[in-house]
C-alpha cells in the first residue's frame, strides 16, 4: 500500500511539473504563444464552418475577444478610413502571414505597395501566402456606402494574452475607386497602409503618422517605426 501511494504521489508531482513547466514555457515563448493561437483560431473556423455561421459562445468558450475598427461620423466628401481600435492587441511576434485578394488590380497593387513599405522598416514583416487558410491577416475588398470609411480592420484576439490570432482587412472601393473622392494611387497605399498599421496592433494619433484618423494623407513616418518597435519590445 506504501509503495502505491508513493507511486501515486510521484504520478501527481509529475502532471502538476508538467502543468507549471507547459504554462512557463506559454507565457515565456512567443513562438509558442504564436503556433497556439493559431491553433485555437483553425479550431474555431472549423467549428463555424460545421455550424454555418459564428456563434459568442464558440468565441467565448475559447477565449477569444473579436474587435473591429469603428468610423469617425463626419460629413462632406473627406472619407475616414477607420478609428481606434478598442483594444491594444498585437500578435506573439512581430511577423504575420498575409493574404491579399480584393479582386481589382488597384487595391491589390496597393495593398502589396502598403507590404513592402511596412516590411522595408524592419519593425514588422508581413509574410505572403498564396493560402487563404494559412493567413493569418487576409486584405479583401467591400463595397459599402452605409460607411464613411475608406478602410476597415477587424481583429480576433485571445482574452488570455491580449495577442491576435487573426485579422481581417477590408479597402473600401466605393470611396477608394471613385473619383469624386479624389484619392489618387498614392492615397490609397496610404490608407492600406494604415489599415496594416491596425492589424499590426497601433491606435490613431493626432501626430503626423500613417494612423491619423483620416488615414490616407500620410505613409508611414519614424514616429510609427518607433510605435511598433515600442509595441512588440516586450514579449
Amino acid at each position: 500500500m506504501a509503495k502505491i501511494r508513493i507511486f501515486r504521489l510521484l504520478k501527481r508531482l509529475v502532471v502538476l511539473t508538467l502543468i507549471i513547466g507547459g504554462g512557463w514555457l506559454y507565457f515565456n515563448n512567443s513562438r509558442i504563444q504564436a503556433a497556439s493561437t493559431a491553433m485555437i483560431w483553425n479550431f474555431r473556423q472549423r467549428i463555424v464552418n460545421l455550424i454555418g455561421h459564428g456563434d459568442d459562445s464558440i468565441t467565448q468558450s475559447l477565449n477569444l475577444r473579436d474587435s473591429n475598427s469603428q468610423n469617425n461620423q463626419q460629413t462632406g466628401q473627406q472619407q475616414t478610413d477607420s478609428t481606434t481600435i478598442p483594444t491594444n492587441g498585437r500578435w506573439a511576434t512581430n511577423t504575420a502571414t498575409i493574404y491579399v485578394n480584393t479582386g481589382n488590380q488597384t487595391l491589390d497593387s496597393a495593398a502589396q505597395s502598403a507590404i513592402q513599405q511596412w516590411n522595408q522598416t524592419g519593425v514588422f514583416t508581413f509574410r505572403q501566402v498564396n493560402n487563404r487558410q494559412q493567413a493569418e491577416i487576409v486584405v479583401s475588398a467591400m463595397d459599402n456606402d452605409s460607411t464613411n470609411a475608406a478602410g476597415l480592420t477587424k481583429t480576433s484576439s485571445n482574452s488570455i494574452n491580449n495577442h491576435f490570432v487573426h485579422a481581417n482587412v477590408y479597402l473600401n472601393q466605393r470611396y477608394l475607386l471613385d473619383p469624386d473622392y479624389s484619392y489618387d494611387q498614392q492615397r490609397i497605399v496610404n490608407t492600406a497602409e494604415h489599415e496594416l498599421g491596425h492589424a499590426i496592433g497601433l491606435d490613431h494619433t493626432n501626430h503626423v503618422s500613417v494612423m491619423q484618423p483620416a488615414g490616407s494623407f500620410y505613409t508611414i513616418q519614424p514616429a510609427d517605426v518607433q510605435a511598433v518597435k515600442k509595441l512588440y519590445a516586450t514579449k
